[in-house]
């Protein structure tokens, strides 16, 4: 064994979003169930859990038992389920894509985790460690829609077709912003639409217009399928849902106080009642 001989101090090399090499996983059963081939151990507890040395306290490190996967799914980028994250990192210097499911947590004793050294072939970037630090945070703080909304959604289909619409180029956008009934809560018994607005947000990236026109070309598609699924040309109205406006922007164009003011749809569906049918780790 490679490491600290069951020692765990303050100076321990591990960090959040380190990987555990594969003699480190084998020795701690942690192949993942599926894919033993391609598993990919990931730490997440957080860095001062990790250096806190008084193991009586926190005598475990959490990691989540991840795969390697071929492709990245749009719609699991950027946190936006909160059942599965895809996340980009350098494995051997090359990119590479790993999944990450929120029930496939593990606790290992610090002391065992010791014995071994992080594997330096993989590498999380900034924006991945980022992606990763708030999707960890996502399935204890999302917000919820209310139920003839989602109902409505998943009614018309909007739900899923809006999925796949992000699906392909998901990975571009960073949020999705849905901003209904200006935050008040309306009765729509009546059967009167509610009113929607939908900010994209994306990181600029290394070619900022480039992503702005990609963007748009997302934002376009939106509209165009509120507009088939719930615009009557007949009668010149909105129903169920009316989609007051679609806009995109930079993340370094939206300011804080305007995202507080905003709720992330997540692609998950979730309502203010119980539901298990949320978008989980791919079949």
């Amino acid at each position: 064994m490679d490491g600290m001989a069951g020692s765990w101090t303050r100076d321990t090399p591990w960090r959040q979003g380190h990987v555990l090499t594969t003699d480190a996983i084998q020795a701690l059963g942690l192949l993942h169930p599926e894919s033993s081939d391609l598993t990919c151990v990931v730490i997440i507890s957080h860095d001062c859990d990790l250096a806190n040395d008084a193991l009586q306290i926190e005598p475990d490190v959490e990691v989540i038992v991840g795969r390697h996967v071929s492709k990245g799914d749009g719609n699991y980028y950027w946190a936006k389920a909160p059942r599965t994250l895809h996340v980009d990192v350098l494995q051997n210097g090359i990119p590479a894509v790993v999944e990450l499911v929120a029930t496939a947590k593990r606790s290992i004793p610090k002391r065992a985790l010791a014995e071994f050294t992080p594997d330096t072939t993989h590498v999380f970037p900034g924006k991945s460690l980022s992606a990763l630090r708030s999707w960890l945070g996502v399935r204890y703080n999302r917000a919820a829609f209310p139920d003839p909304f989602v109902i409505r959604l998943s009614q018309s289909k909007v739900d899923k077709r809006l999925a796949k619409i992000i699906e392909p180029v998901g990975n571009l956008l960073s949020a999705i912003y849905f901003d209904v009934d200006g935050g008040n809560e309306i009765n729509h018994s009546d059967g009167s639409p509610y009113d929607l607005k939908i900010v994209l947000a994306y990181p600029p990236g290394d070619d900022p217009e480039q992503t702005a026109d990609d963007v748009e070309k997302i934002e376009t598609a939106i509209t165009t399928l509120f507009a088939e699924k719930h615009f009557d040309q007949a009668t010149d109205k909105w129903s169920g849902i009316a989609l007051k406006g679609c806009m995109s922007i930079s993340e370094d164009d939206l300011p804080m106080s305007k995202a507080r003011l905003l709720t992330q749809w997540r692609l998950e569906y979730m309502t203010l009642k119980a539901d298990d049918d949320q978008v989980g780790a791919p079949d």
